[in-house]
């Protein structure tokens, strides 16, 4: 399929996206809710089905169209987990735990 990206391709990039988003707004809220370790550990979760999302497609799909754009979206995981875990360890740190 040249100069054409794949259906699935198009979802993993999309669902993963969604996922991210969710997982920004669960760390978002965590100055708000008493409940911070709990949103921490599902956005964390979530940033980490993403890039399992993104890598098995990028397995399944090497090509050159779908190869840029899954690694476009794989930075954005990357980016997002350092932000969540960052949030994460300043948490635990600040209840004593690390």
């Amino acid at each position: 399929m040249s100069g054409n990206v794949h259906a699935e391709v198009l979802w993993a990039c999309g669902y993963a996206l969604f996922l991210l988003a969710v997982a920004w707004g669960l760390v978002a809220t965590r100055r708000k809710s008493r409940t911070a370790p709990f949103h921490l550990g599902l956005a964390t979760f979530l940033v980490l089905l993403a890039g399992l999302l993104v890598g098995a497609c990028a397995v399944r799909h090497p090509e050159g169209m779908e190869l840029g754009l899954l690694g476009a979206v794989s930075l954005m995981v990357a980016w997002r987990a350092r932000r969540t875990w960052v949030e994460r360890w300043a948490d635990a740190s600040s209840r004593g735990e690390g």
